[in-house]
This record gives structure tokens, sequence and C-alpha cells, in this order.
């Protein structure tokens, strides 16, 4: 049997067992993403369920008849994970897996965590999609569950639709902010530069930085400076939209990737979280602390920069620019 199901844009290989959650716009958009899954499922000899709204159901009746189950009627979320184990001891010995689509409703954000660790039992041939429509949930939410656990995406659809796979690599993650590190953030860097070039596409980079946060480290001690950070990485987040991403890149330092964006736009956001940063109180009134700003250097392709390294030093050197003329503020490449 396939030891790995194929998910994503680029049709990426995950090994099983997986857990992963798919944001969709509407029944229609749906449906024409999962067919593949569903056909890739039947032809690997899975058991296939799909549980959703009848609307889909019946679609899906219609087109494969008796080769994959339907359930219409809603699994309750608190005893979903006990339901997913007994189709598992079900499971006839001529299926080679469980393969299960889940239009999942917000509640089942409260139990992804227990989704996780029933997918994290290496013998079990299961491949679990959480389906949520992006009317229904916030990109905000999907973000604090994958902060939740150590769980990190492996794949972005640049599409009205985003695949978020996930696999157990907390490598991945600074421990103090919850955000990507820089060791993930210089992997999907090349991996969307590869990309836009491929399809012609744009592409932005934002390198920030705190200012004078070496001096409240000093003055104050560094856990006020950690408090700073981690503020200011959750003001990072609520400016940004689900497919950007936003990384610790060094001690006082974030870098955020912006796919399929023109410099125009990127400035705007850059200067949105300026604003952000500036009406943000970092010390709760505490007037011995200077208040925090940031320096922003920002770079795009294709027109500043054709590879990874390159457009990183043309966004330091944006960086350094607006270092020079104060702080505060937006730079950008020459």
């Amino acid at each position: 049997m396939a030891k790995f199901v194929k998910i994503g844009y680029e049709g990426i290989e995950l090994d099983l067992p997986v857990h992963a959650l798919y944001l969709y716009h509407g029944t229609e958009q749906l449906l024409d993403n999962v067919f593949t899954l569903i056909n890739d499922g039947i032809e690997r000899r899975e058991k296939v369920i799909y549980i959703g709204h009848e609307r889909a159901c019946k679609t899906l009746r219609k087109n494969f008849r008796n080769k994959i189950t339907t359930v219409s009627k809603p699994v309750p979320a608190k005893s979903f994970v006990s339901w997913l184990k007994r189709e598992y001891d079900r499971l006839p010995k001529r299926r080679e897996g469980l393969r299960i689509l889940l239009e999942s409703r917000r509640i089942f954000l409260n139990y992804e965590r227990q989704l996780d660790e029933f997918n994290n039992q290496p013998d079990y041939r299961t491949f679990l999609l959480c389906m949520y429509d992006v009317d229904d949930i916030s990109s905000a939410e999907i973000i604090e569950i994958l902060k939740t656990h150590p769980y990190v995406f492996v794949e972005h659809f640049i599409k009205p639709n985003c695949f978020y796979s996930r696999v157990k690599q907390q490598n991945w993650l600074d421990t103090l902010t919850g955000v990507f590190n820089k060791r993930y953030f210089d992997s999907q860097l090349s991996t969307e530069l590869q990309r836009a070039s491929r399809y012609e596409h744009n592409l932005s980079v934002i390198l920030l930085d705190v200012d004078g946060l070496k001096s409240v480290n000093q003055e104050f001690g560094t856990q006020t400076g950690d408090r700073v950070l981690q503020q200011l990485a959750r003001i990072l987040e609520r400016s940004l939209r689900s497919v950007d991403i936003l990384a610790r890149h060094g001690s006082d330092e974030f870098a955020i990737l912006l796919p399929e964006t023109k410099k125009t736009h990127t400035r705007k956001t850059a200067q949105r979280i300026l604003k952000q940063v500036r009406n943000h109180d970092f010390f709760k009134d505490d007037l011995r602390v200077k208040e925090i700003s940031v320096s922003m250097g920002i770079a795009g392709f294709p027109e500043d920069a054709g590879g990874a390294r390159a457009i990183i030093k043309k966004a330091e050197d944006a960086l350094r620019k607006a270092k020079r003329r104060g702080g505060g503020r937006v730079d950008d490449v020459e």
C-alpha cells in the first residue's frame, strides 16, 4: 500500500497518517477541489467517507455512486474522535486505509488538537481533511490553532483557497513568539520565488527591526524585551493575510513574505503596521519606558531581485536606510 498522500498545489507527498486543514469559498469550489482527492482514495482502495451538507453529498453520490460513503447528518464534534476510531477499527481487510473529508464547523476548532493526537499514531493508515468555509472562520482563528501545537504549514495554495497541511516539525517555530523561525522562512521564500517565476507573479518581502530594543533590554531586563517581541508578533499576525508568512528572522528582527503582492500594496501593509505599533501601549502606561517604534525595509520580485539571497539583501539595504533616517519608518531600495 502507498505510505504517503499527495496534497496541495504542488502535489507534495506527506507520509501517512496525515491531518490537514483546507479553506474554501462555497460548495462549488469545494467540490472542484476534492474530486481529485476522492478519486485518488478510490484508486488506492481506501475507504472514502465524505461528511457534509446534503447538497454536496448528493452531488458526490451521483458522481461516485457506491464507491464512497456520504454522511449528511452532522457528527458531533466532541464525539468525532471516538467515531473515527470506530470507523478505523471496522475497516474491511480489502481496504488499504481510511480517507475522511469533513466539512468542519467552527466548533471543530476546539477539537483540532485531539484530531492531531488521533492521527499521530504511526500505524494508522488515515488521511483526515478538515474543510472550513472561509466565510465562517477567520484567518486569525486558523493561525491561532496552528500555533497551539507543534505543527506548521508545508504548502500554501496561492489561490482563493488554501491547504494548510501539517507535519510534526516543532523546529520550524520560534519558541519565544510562536511564529515561524528563520529556517522555515528561508525555505518558503525559495519555494515561493520559484512559483512566482514560473507563473510570472509578484512577490514582496518586508524586513522589520525593533528600534531601541537593545536599550530596553539593558535598562529594564530581557524579560521586558521579550514581552515587546511577543506583543509585536501578535500585532503583525493581525495585520497579515493567511497566506503571508511571518517569521522571527533575528534577535529583534522579523521577516514577512507576501506572495502575489506588488510593492505598492506591500508599502500600504507596512504603513498600516507602523500605525498599529504607534498606537499600541507595550508597557501599559509605564512612563519609565520609551514607547517602541519599528523600522522596515521592503523589496520585491521581479523588479529588485530574482533570487532568495538577493531579495533579502535588497530588503536589508532598505532597512538600514530606514534606520539611518531615524527609524520609525518604511523604506524601499534605490
